[in-house]
């Protein structure tokens, strides 16, 4: 099947999808889903959210699979999918960390404003834990422990905290009033768990914990979202080439431009809150604002998360969006509008965007900072580059005496923009192979 059948196929207006439609969305894209369950203070008053690892709607528990996996899962997740901002309405999220993680420094890739880090109970407090603790803290982020029981060697951790989370569930008042004895005395936050009744909540509240989370209140909110699935190989090579001080930026780039999925993650984490990354006007920018020791974190996460999918993305409708980036690009150059070849190339790129995710184009961009002029082509067709893309999708339709109409308006001759289209086919085409 080309790619032409598969873009007039978008303009249909039949009512269900086609079976190729239906294959290409089973195999370049996934539904993820992380649940969301509130704490509260003790005036009844929304205090944070805690993120929690699922698999599907249904899904309550994790079986057999591993709490680094778990971490990993939600953290892109809350951060590349769905955002953190729709999940928390702007309020602090309770992020759970494994050791793991704590001794790669992971927690950096959120903004500390943001995040309160939860150490699991599994954590050993050994002196190497003790002391990725001491960098979060001296880097602004809040501590808590989750699920805490006390016992020697824990003193450390403890002068650290910020909260300490205990399971309430079935334990006696004069059990909870001893730890409160214990905990109080040094400065945290104790917060309830598991608190299921009125009448547990308000014992609480008499021994001093200050934030409450649990059934009483609301069960997990499982939250989804569709995500494009991400090649495996593609993510290996650029990884290898971050490693590589040799590797230019223009190389690494070019690594990304190759890929849709990649290259909309890239703008989602430059626009995420750690970066305060606005209008990001081509991946370039975005690359220089991210940088390779965070980008190479964040695509380490993204490889360990996508292992267990093996579906690739939809070639031909990469294919596509490769082609549209290249052309739209070319033909900014040969326009002299060499300034705008970065975005030019977002432009194609991420204007099949909707047909990849099966979403509206306004739900996707709400979710990522990018320039205006890009977003406004995206959306509604107008702006400075919807000449061009115009003049790009009348070439993929063949529709000539269109072509002819929107090549004057841009600049451009007719004959200039099929060879730029040749051209475009066969650069996509080379990268799609090497992926």
């Amino acid at each position: 099947m080309g790619i032409m059948p598969l873009l007039r196929r978008r303009e249909s207006a039949a009512p269900s999808p086609s079976p190729a439609a239906e294959a290409v969305d089973a195999t370049a894209i996934r539904d993820v889903f992380v649940a969301r369950q509130p704490i509260f203070d003790e005036h009844d008053r929304l205090f944070a959210y805690e993120l929690l690892y699922r698999s599907g709607t249904q899904q309550n528990f994790a079986n057999g699979v591993s709490a680094d996996q778990m971490c990993t899962d939600t953290v892109l997740h809350a951060v590349l999918s769905i955002g953190l901002n729709p999940l928390t309405n702007g309020t602090l999220a309770f992020v759970n960390m494994t050791r793991d993680f704590l001794m790669r420094n992971l927690y950096e890739l959120f903004d500390p404003t943001t995040i309160v880090v939860e150490l699991l109970e599994t954590v050993e407090p050994d002196d190497e834990v003790v002391e990725a603790c001491r960098r979060i803290v001296r880097s602004g982020y809040p501590l808590a422990l989750d699920d805490f029981v006390n016992a020697p060697g824990y003193e450390p951790l403890l002068r650290m905290a910020k909260i300490v989370k205990i399971d309430v569930l079935n334990r006696p008042e004069e059990e909870l009033k001893q730890v409160a004895r214990e905990l109080l005395p040094h400065g945290v936050r104790l917060l309830a768990e598991r608190v299921e009744s009125a009448e547990v909540r308000d014992m609480c509240r008499r021994l001093g914990f200050t934030l409450f989370q649990g059934y009483y209140y609301s069960r997990p909110q499982i939250v989804s979202h569709r995500e494009l699935s991400v090649e495996h190989t593609t993510m290996l090579r650029l990884l290898s080439m971050l490693d590589n001080p040799t590797a230019t930026d223009t190389e690494i780039e070019d690594g990304f431009r190759s890929d849709p999925s990649l290259s909309y993650k890239l703008l989602r984490i430059a626009n995420s809150a750690a970066f305060g990354g606005r209008d990001v006007q081509s991946i370039g920018f975005a690359l220089r604002m991210v940088g390779r020791k965070v980008l190479h974190r964040w695509l380490s996460l993204l490889l360990i998360s996508s292992v267990a999918s093996s579906s690739g993305i939809a070639g031909e409708l990469v294919l596509a969006a490769l082609v549209r980036a290249r052309l739209c690009e070319l033909i900014a150059q040969r326009t002299e509008r060499a300034q705008a070849m970065g975005p030019m190339f977002l432009v194609g790129l991420f204007s099949l965007l909707d047909v990849l995710l099966r979403m509206p184009m306004e739900g996707i961009l709400s979710r990522m900072a990018i320039a205006p002029e890009v977003r406004a082509v995206l959306l509604s067709r107008s702006g400075p580059y919807a000449p061009t893309l115009a003049l790009v999708e009348a070439q993929e339709r063949g529709d000539w005496q269109a072509v002819q109409d929107a090549a004057a308006a841009v600049g451009i001759g007719a004959g200039d923009v099929s060879k730029a289209y040749t051209e475009a086919l066969a650069w996509a085409g080379e990268r799609i192979g090497a992926a």
